[in-house]
């Protein structure tokens, strides 16, 4: 199975919505909650049209199978935070960690930042190995995750181009 990723347009709201509000998804979320159509269509085009985040949509044999998110620690911080998954189908298979490691080279090409911080809930095993998978680090202090959650970062690959 490939999996690629491609950049996020409008066109994928409906499609980015629906997958927010999948039971699977919501259970591993951070929030833990659903979202209504307006405040998934606000926050989705701020996501697609605005400079400080980036979203991917992850597919698997070219169908949409989950994305990858970044969104950058303040103007001009040299960190952001990744916020990844897919559909519930596409699991279990390495898929997610091939997503993550290309969305990470992106953005590392993308962005100067030099640190992606992932912030994964502790009852989330799988999310935690996934992102340990793909290189990331648990890091103790301020990460600015939430208590309840791993910090684990992955830094810029010492030589990496910073645009």
């Amino acid at each position: 199975m490939m999996v690629s990723l491609r950049a996020a347009t409008n066109s994928d709201a409906r499609l980015v919505f629906g997958w927010r509000n999948d039971p699977f998804i919501v259970e591993r979320g951070s929030s833990q909650k659903t979202v209504t159509w307006e405040e998934h269509e606000k926050w989705f085009q701020a996501t697609v049209n605005g400079p400080e985040r980036k979203m991917f949509i992850a597919e698997v044999d070219g169908k949409p199978a989950g994305q990858v998110r970044f969104d950058r620690m303040g103007s001009g911080s040299d960190r952001c935070v990744v916020s990844a998954y897919l559909l519930e189908r596409f699991t279990g298979r390495g898929l997610g960690v091939e997503a993550i490691r290309q969305g990470c080279e992106r953005i590392f090409r993308q962005w100067p930042v030099m640190q992606v911080i992932a912030c994964v809930r502790r009852d989330n095993a799988a999310g935690l190995a996934g992102f340990q998978k793909a290189g990331f680090k648990e890091q103790t202090g301020d990460c600015g995750c939430p208590a309840d959650h791993f910090s684990l970062v992955l830094r810029r690959p010492t030589g990496a181009a910073r645009s």
